[in-house]
């Protein structure tokens, strides 16, 4: 029996839900079909696009509006998308309507605002396309929002997690609103890194320039290419100079580290992976790493290049259900 490979079922399986198969390959998507853990996956993701085609009717409420567009996204990209993170679709769109559902309340609420939401799930990436051109890479955990009234008389999106925007240049500004600060530019490309449980966000030019105000409009700072802006909850701004690569490479499935401390690495990981790292001891923490990591090399490779790289001893339990634990500890 020819060995099934994984990546391999998810291009078939993407090319069978868009019609795009031909005979021979659903001939061969139907002998992964046979083995109960491909056929499992199949139904779901199947499942879940149905949910997404369920959603359809959003698009009527503006011919201009970005729910269009990231729909169009995501069956045009589909390939793309399956490849780049090997498992589940990494985008869940789910319209919200203040005040109730979109499906029960569209017809009775249509001047009400609505916004669109894109969820990327831990252990996952994904990117998108506004309707103004922008270009979105999204990272592991993030949810991303914006009104139905976007690129009319506005360009406004809100954050909770990392991503890298590749902004069209346009009259109208582009605000990113996190929850300490408030980006705006014109056009330009920069990385944010804002989860809503951590106790700073970060946010990093790589081209152009961009204003950081408080969430009131006032003047935070005006970075420059290769500034990072850090702010933490009580307000606390330090500007320094980085090496953008750090924040950029995610967007190309991996991280490239050079000099970076093991606790900012381990962060990344968490997110990435999703799993929990420890670091028993402060001198752990201040311990430096240079290389690069790759998403699609299995995490056993990683940590173990940790352990032959650095003074370090790494504890792995498996943790079926839940999160993988590693602790790392001083050797």
């Amino acid at each position: 029996m020819k060995e099934h490979n994984e990546d391999r079922f998810w291009e078939l399986a993407t090319l069978k839900i868009h019609k795009e198969a031909n005979a021979n390959e659903l001939s061969e998507l139907s002998s992964y079909l046979t083995d109960k853990k491909y056929a499992k996956k199949y139904a779901e993701i199947a499942y879940l696009n149905e949910d997404i085609k369920a959603t359809q009717q959003l698009s009527h409420v503006s011919q201009q509006n970005s729910w269009t567009y990231i729909k169009g996204n995501l069956q045009n990209k589909t390939m793309q998308l399956f490849r780049k993170v090997s498992g589940y679709a990494a985008v869940f769109v789910v319209a919200l309507l203040l005040g109730g559902l979109v499906v029960q309340l569209w017809g009775e609420r249509a001047n009400v605002e609505q916004f669109a939401e894109v969820k990327v799930p831990l252990g996952q990436m994904s990117e998108i396309t506004l309707c103004d051109g922008t270009h979105v890479w999204l990272n592991s955990g993030t949810t991303l929002r914006y009104s139905n009234s976007f690129d009319r008389k506005s360009r406004n999106v809100i954050l909770d997690g990392e991503a890298y925007f590749d902004v069209e240049k346009s009259d109208i500004p582009f605000r990113v609103n996190l929850k300490h600060s408030v980006v705006e530019v014109l056009g330009t490309e920069f990385n944010v890194i804002s989860y809503e449980k951590d106790n700073s966000s970060e946010i990093t030019l790589v081209e152009g320039s961009v204003r950081v105000n408080s969430p009131e409009g006032e003047k935070i700072a005006q970075l420059k290419p290769s500034q990072r802006l850090k702010i933490d909850d009580h307000s606390n701004i330090k500007l320094t100079t980085v090496d953008t690569e750090f924040y950029v490479s995610w967007t190309e499935g991996k991280i490239v580290f050079r000099d970076e401390k093991l606790t900012e690495i381990c962060d990344r990981l968490e997110r990435w992976y999703n799993v929990d790292i420890t670091l028993e001891d402060k001198e752990v923490e201040e311990l430096n790493f240079s290389g690069t990591i790759l998403k699609d090399k299995p995490f056993n490779q990683i940590i173990t290049a940790f352990e032959l790289l650095l003074p370090v001893e790494i504890d792995f339990k498996h943790m079926p259900g839940a999160k993988d634990k590693i602790t790392i500890t001083k050797k």
